[in-house]
């Protein structure tokens, strides 16, 4: 495959990946283009130089914690920080003789196999995150060409666009598309440690006038960790809605309204409501009998404080 043809492929057929699965995706796509063994892509945060997000390719996901461990001895770490965006060969950093021998080597690569790497380290100085690209070979003899460098270069550009362009999408994949695309500013996706990768304004409007925090790269409060793909819960004054999308989550938030105070069953209780269904029909669905159904109804009377199904509906549509 030429790199024009994975460019094209990359941004023709990345809509039709799932966000989790990109990365290893891109990936796979990209060793048509330059030869490897085994790659990794992980993302994280300049002030704390963590990988938030890890996908790997033919390699152990372990290497991320080797890395993160033997950081201090590895000299490639520097110049990637020096040359942002350009391919850095281990080999052009420390001889071969000398890099067999080092710590580096022996902790952190031979355990894996490794005995060749190239690496490509990008840094958004507006959000502060930074991805590496580090593409591996098991064999010492086959070293990396100059022009798979130069490709590398290349394509490395298109691989964070195109990811990027990717959360973009996921940020409309919702079950309640309708809210979504009325209010497209106030969502964001962020990694576990709250690392924004994408966020809207809007997003970062109503966190500042509910909060008074002043917050730019990262959310203000921890990202719930629950077993379910999707969950909502209230804070403050502020209602968040959060989907786990691998090790992304995608972010809605809105202001609060007395319809988030209810439990699950009484929200249940509300939908069937306002779909017009009798006691019984409500009953039916949810496995309960009507006499409970009516005591969840008097009790979403007491919590609103309204007496009538329409006072309800009118309320759950507003």
């Amino acid at each position: 495959m030429t790199p024009d043809q994975f460019i094209s492929r990359l941004y023709r057929e990345s809509a039709q990946v799932a966000l989790a699965d990109f990365p290893c995706w891109a990936l796979d796509l990209l060793q048509q283009v330059i030869s490897f063994d085994g790659a990794i892509w992980g993302t994280g945060h300049s002030s704390t130089q963590e990988f938030h997000t890890q996908a790997s390719v033919d390699v152990d996901k372990n290497i991320f914690n080797r890395l993160k461990e033997t950081l201090n001895i590895n000299p490639i770490f520097t110049q990637l920080m020096l040359n942002p965006s350009n391919p850095v060969d281990m080999a052009d950093v420390i001889k071969d003789d000398e890099f067999y021998q080092s710590p580096i080597y022996q902790q952190c690569f031979q355990p894996f196999g490794i005995e060749r790497i190239l690496s490509s380290m990008n840094v958004d100085d507006r959000s502060g995150i930074f991805t590496l690209l580090t593409l591996y070979r098991y064999d010492r003899q086959n070293t990396f060409s100059d022009h798979e460098k130069a490709i590398q270069q290349q394509l490395l550009f298109h691989l964070l666009s195109a990811s990027s362009h990717r959360q973009f999408l996921a940020l409309n994949e919702s079950d309640n598309k309708q809210h979504i695309n009325h209010a497209l500013d106030k969502y964001a996706i962020c990694d576990a440690a709250g690392i924004y990768h994408v966020v809207g304004t809007g997003f970062l409007d109503i966190l500042e006038y509910q909060t008074g925090i002043q917050q730019q790269q990262k959310f203000p409060f921890a990202i719930v960790e629950n077993e379910n793909e999707k969950y909502s819960y209230n804070q403050g004054n502020l209602h968040i809605s959060q989907v786990k999308l691998g090790d992304l989550f995608r972010l809605t938030i809105r202001l609060k309204n007395h319809l988030d105070d209810l439990s699950s069953r009484e929200k249940q209780v509300v939908a069937g409501i306002c779909q017009g269904n009798t006691f019984k029909q409500i009953a039916k669905n949810l496995a309960l009998s009507p006499s409970t159904v009516s005591n969840h109804l008097y009790r979403i009377y007491l919590k609103l404080g309204i007496n009538s199904r329409s006072e309800l509906v009118a309320l759950a549509k507003k």
